[in-house]
């Protein structure tokens, strides 16, 4: 074998360019396609349509965000409730180890300065505003401590 390759319609000779020979069908038109005994198609026209489809698909999330119900958010308010009971463990942990902790308490102070989504179950409500005043007293006591 020399190298050459015959690929239907197109030469390949090694490293070097690519060339095309003539063939009996009819060409197509650049960016469309040919129907037999028919015309060509328009190209489409991608670059003006996928704008628009970037502006619905964040209208379409907006939303979808603004149609969430009380489920959604009573289990997005227990998401960071929990996560705050979590941080106030490695708090505790780090404590009762003898390390500082501020790895923890950055953690915590951040999980805490999140806004809380509002709840329907007065219960629920409740139960979040005790773990809010928790990691609020523990914050407090870190500063009061470093200020002193």
């Amino acid at each position: 074998m020399t190298g050459e390759a015959d690929l239907g319609h197109m030469k390949v000779s090694g490293p070097g360019p690519i060339s095309s020979q003539t063939s009996s069908r009819p060409r197509q038109a650049q960016g469309g396609f040919s129907v037999p005994g028919g015309t060509a198609a328009a190209p489409p026209a991608t670059a003006s349509l996928a704008g628009v489809a970037g502006v619905g698909s964040v209208e379409a999330l907006l939303a979808l965000q603004a149609a969430e119900g009380p489920e959604e958010r009573r289990r997005r308010a227990m998401r960071r409730g929990g996560g705050l009971l979590d941080r106030l463990d490695a708090l505790k942990l780090a404590m009762l180890s003898g390390e500082d902790g501020a790895s923890a308490l950055q953690a915590l102070a951040h999980a805490s300065a999140e806004q809380r989504d509002q709840v329907d179950d007065p219960g629920l409500a409740d139960l979040l505003d005790h773990i809010d005043t928790r990691a609020a007293v523990e914050l407090a006591k870190v500063r009061y401590r470093t200020s002193a």
